[in-house]
């Protein structure tokens, strides 16, 4: 099993900090957000990573380099520019394919504690295309209302929680998703996983199934996201961030 993990955007959002530093580079307590990504997908038992790397690339392979380091087996799948999640899957295809069955696709941004050996065990058994893994637990950032046939408001929820699963942007693929994405001529331009590719499976009544779980996760996609995660006191960060190196340190 293949993890591809997508780390090549740049951090638009995150400027001017993503200026002259990579977005999964980003210092979190102590390590780049990229590591605490890896950390608990090699917890989980997955040793052989393909990273998508694009804008100020060098940084990220300078660090990760072969991933001795942490006992497992990093290539890069190195761009110009960034092509969009499936583009980004389409150009690392070489590497993909290298092994059979299926592969995971996670966000470079993204913390979660999604128990990845489970969401396996799901696509695997249930022997779809694909399988995304979405989250039960998801915080609106602002308030709602209910609002009567008069125009009174009946009932208001500051930033309630949503009762509807999202996805959290982590994704198992089966390398039967290749010929989809190739439809979309990922060569020539950008193409979207989910905005592209899963439209156009459903509209062949192709299977894509969902893993819902209550599970957190946080995506540091954005300033507000970032500086929050970083000035979180001890005791929270160690609620967020419980995965230990190699040699047993945080």
């Amino acid at each position: 099993m293949k993890a591809l993990i997508l780390a090549a955007g740049k951090g638009t959002r995150l400027r001017p900090i993503t200026n002259y530093v990579p977005k999964p580079m980003l210092p979190v307590h102590g390590k780049p957000l990229l590591e605490w990504v890896m950390l608990p997908i090699i917890d989980s038992g997955i040793k052989e990573f393909v990273i998508a790397v694009s804008y100020l690339a060098q940084q990220i392979v300078n660090y990760f380099g072969d991933g001795a380091r942490w006992g497992v087996r990093i290539n890069y799948s190195l761009g110009s520019e960034p092509v969009g999640k499936a583009g980004e899957i389409w150009r690392s295809r070489n590497l993909l394919l290298a092994e059979e069955g299926p592969f995971l696709v996670v966000p470079g941004d993204t913390i979660t504690h999604l128990d990845y050996q489970e969401l396996l065990n799901f696509h695997r058994g249930h022997g779809g295309l694909v399988t995304v893994a979405l989250s039960s637990r998801y915080r609106l950032e602002v308030g709602t209302a209910e609002i009567d046939e008069d125009s009174r408001v009946v009932k208001f929820l500051e930033k309630a929680n949503l009762d509807q699963p999202v996805s959290t942007g982590a994704y198992v693929l089966d390398r039967r998703i290749f010929p989809c994405i190739e439809a979309f001529k990922p060569d020539e331009q950008e193409v979207d996983l989910p905005g592209d590719v899963f439209p156009y499976l459903l509209r062949k009544g192709l299977p894509i199934y969902g893993y819902k779980r209550d599970f957190s996760w946080w995506d540091v996609g954005r300033i507000n996201d970032y500086e929050s995660l970083i000035q979180l006191p001890p005791d929270e960060v160690a609620q967020i961030l419980p995965w230990r190196t190699t040699d047993g340190h945080f």
